[in-house]
């Protein structure tokens, strides 16, 4: 069955869309000085960044939303983006703490606390990314 806008379902081809772009902004702010403010923020700081990540994957989900879906606003609301704003800091935070991990940035002898500060940190950017991709991917 054809749909009548690809964006009331999410498909496995939106997934990588995110993943990939999530991949491109963690890699590009990865080796600046950008993950070193992660070293010494507080944890409510954190929070706080973990927060502004999530609103702006809601922003762009539902600037996305809004132009394809228009008024239907219960499958906007309730299905179209949770769905993507789970997907978008999902991937942020798992490519965000892949790179990290494979480049040796974070270690298992660096503080618990550290690793998930720089994790949140870099996570921010490749949020962005990843919904930047998906927003430009969806524009079929």
């Amino acid at each position: 069955m054809i749909l009548k806008h690809s964006l009331e379902r999410f498909t496995l081809k939106d997934v990588l869309q995110i993943i990939v772009g999530s991949f491109g902004g963690a890699l590009a702010y990865v080796y600046t000085d950008f993950r070193e403010f992660g070293d010494g923020i507080p944890f409510a700081n954190s929070i706080l960044i973990i927060l502004l990540s999530l609103f702006l994957a809601f922003a762009i989900a539902y600037l996305i939303g809004v132009r394809r879906l228009g008024n239907r606003k219960m499958l906007l609301i309730f299905g179209f983006i949770p769905a993507r704003i789970i997907v978008h800091y999902a991937s942020a935070v798992l490519s965000s703490a892949f790179i990290l991990y494979l480049l040796g940035i974070n270690n298992l002898a660096t503080p618990l606390a550290i690793i998930f500060n720089r994790i949140v940190i870099i996570a921010l950017p490749a949020t962005v990314f990843g919904s930047a991709v998906d927003l430009i991917g969806s524009q079929k």
